[in-house]
């Protein structure tokens, strides 16, 4: 009797005994088993990178939604400001501290302690 027949016959009667090695001595499933551990552990192919790059692409989708509602509330800023003179007016008396002649301007800043 050769090797591989001996080996064979104690898989065979192996099989018998525990009918979970059954399962695991089919060779679906190591071909499946093999299948599952190339895709998880391949370096072109890693869930660990698949899964870091959803992330990525998530916080991505998140700040192009924060810049597109920053760029709506700004383009509405800007239509108030260039079609009233009053509202253009106060604005620039806020931000840059412009005056009319004859006007005097105090900043006043609170001293936080």
């Amino acid at each position: 009797m050769s090797i591989l027949t001996k080996a064979g016959e104690k898989i065979s009667e192996l099989k018998g005994r525990h009918p979970w090695l059954r399962i695991v001595l089919n060779k679906y499933f190591i071909a499946t088993l093999v299948f599952v551990l190339l895709i998880l552990f391949n370096s072109r192919t890693s869930l660990h990178q698949m899964l870091e790059s959803m992330s990525t692409l998530r916080k991505q989708k998140k700040q192009e939604m924060y810049y597109r509602q920053a760029i709506k509330s700004t383009d509405e800023r800007i239509k108030q400001l260039t079609s009233n003179k009053d509202t253009l007016e106060m604005f620039a008396r806020e931000n840059y501290y412009f005056l009319e002649d004859g006007e005097d301007v105090f900043i006043v800043e609170k001293n936080e302690e």
